[in-house]
């Protein structure tokens, strides 16, 4: 047999290395199981004996096993590690994570894992955490991702291959050129309409469905509303809303002779005119500035509003609500597409427990972790098989649960504006005095463009 490279032969000493600490990390090998004999280990990994004792030393030294004479390599327990995680709080409730992270312990006792709150949208703080490895292992948005690759700091994240199970449309929000990803989808939702079913059938009023544009909803709304009932409510400030109404009338922006960053067209901001115009209807819309993002399944379950903008992720506060309620696509405009809303786990590079944080974020991914998001909550799992072949638990369910196989063609992201986030931002701020009619479709483009002379230039790496 010819004499491998030098790189085949460190790749080799290093499949072999990685491997049995895997196999250690994850039960495969558990304490005071003896490890295959050397000469077995040898034939395994292409190697000479004299190199698998190298890689048998190396894990001595690491306290994972113990050689006994003329016994073997005994797996000892491993120490106990933390692992620091950093989680969206939300996802206690729309993952189930409380849940998730008291099973892996019990499987994994040598990891504990100490969890940290992260700031929703505020990418920036999350890169600091990663550079100083405070946090091991860590939920991230499509969004943040994307403000990430923007800046050029994908450096922070640990590149890992592709979850093959996973839904690919959700893969290829987080693809880079060599195939790897910096981060894995976990679960996912589209932007959806939901309505309370006894405030229709007490109008006779037919029920939402996917021919209905934003003209007939407004029609609706106008006959559903009530004394102490509005028709409508959706956070109008927020980045995972207000973009739907300009990806539904393909609106681009860019920038022209003079650096002013604007639609391709005027008319691309029709329907963002449209909805300013049906919040100041009378009735329709409650127009209280101090409502916040999660106050609109908060209205509805209250019955105090008979529609909202929602997703998979928020209808878990409604599975204790005492009334019938259910889910339509959003109405159309010059197309039916929808804002597709992604989270997805990485690994921190500069972790000092990289092999404990690959261990736990696999187990989220695994197909058991998928099984329990399923059926004991709304949300979607990223796991194609799972999302399609296993059912929700929760007996208060909306009857069109699975509507979400049949937007596939019409999810769209934020990047599709053709702006960047720090863009996006700048641009969801102005709203504000746009549909407070403040100023005109003119003059949010110029307090657009005024702001984001005012911003200081994003820090690079």
């Amino acid at each position: 047999m010819a004499k491998p490279d030098r790189n085949t032969f460190q790749n080799r000493l290093n499949e072999m290395l990685n491997s049995i600490r895997h196999n250690i990390l994850t039960g495969v090998y558990k304490p005071g199981d003896y490890l295959p004999a050397e000469t077995a280990l040898a034939e395994q990994f292409h190697l000479s004996k004299n190199s698998v004792r190298l890689i048998l030393d190396k894990l001595v030294e690491e306290k994972m096993i113990v050689k006994l004479p003329r016994v073997g390599s005994q797996v000892m327990a491993p120490q106990q590690k933390v692992v620091r995680f950093g989680v969206y709080p939300s996802l206690y409730e729309e993952a189930n994570m409380g849940e998730l992270i008291e099973k892996f312990q019990a499987e994994h006792p040598h990891i504990r894992i100490e969890a940290l709150k992260l700031p929703y949208f505020q990418a920036d703080n999350v890169k600091e955490l990663l550079e100083s490895g405070i946090v091991d292992v860590l939920t991230l948005n499509h969004n943040d991702y994307v403000h990430f690759r923007e800046t050029n700091q994908l450096n922070v994240l640990e590149p890992l291959p592709p979850q093959q199970e996973t839904y690919p449309f959700l893969n290829d929000l987080f693809a880079m050129e060599e195939g790897a990803l910096f981060v894995r989808p976990f679960v996912f939702s589209p932007v959806v309409l939901c309505y309370n079913k006894d405030h229709f059938r007490e109008r006779r009023l037919f029920e939402p469905d996917s021919s209905w544009d934003w003209q007939e909803l407004r029609e609706t709304l106008a006959k559903v509303v009530a004394p102490n009932r509005f028709g409508l409510y959706f956070h109008l400030s927020s980045y995972t809303r207000w973009p739907i109404f300009l990806l539904q009338n393909l609106a681009q922006f860019r920038r022209d002779e003079n650096d002013f960053l604007k639609p391709e067209d005027p008319e691309m901001l029709a329907l963002l005119r449209f909805i300013r115009s049906l919040i100041h209807e009378d009735g329709l819309y409650p127009l209280v500035i101090s409502f916040g993002d999660h106050d609109a399944e908060k209205l509805f379950k209250q019955q105090k509003v008979s529609v909202i903008l929602t997703t998979y992720y928020r209808l878990n506060q409604l599975k204790d609500a005492d009334f019938p309620f259910d889910i339509s696509p959003l109405p159309k405009f010059r197309t039916h597409d929808t804002l597709l809303l992604t989270t997805g786990i990485a690994i921190g590079a500069m972790s000092a427990n990289k092999e404990e944080a690959k261990c736990f974020a696999d187990y989220l991914l695994s197909e058991e972790s998928q099984r329990n998001i399923r059926r004991h909550t709304f949300s979607l799992p990223a796991n194609r098989l799972v999302a399609e072949s296993v059912q929700t638990e929760l007996p208060n369910q909306p009857a069109r649960l699975e509507l979400h196989r049949e937007l596939i063609s019409y999810y769209a992201t934020h990047d599709r504006l053709q702006l960047t986030m720090e863009e996006l931002k700048v641009l969801g701020e102005c709203l504000g005095e746009y549909f407070s009619q403040l100023v005109d479709e003119e003059g949010l483009i110029r307090l657009f463009n005024k702001q984001l002379k005012l911003e200081p230039e994003p820090s690079m790496p």
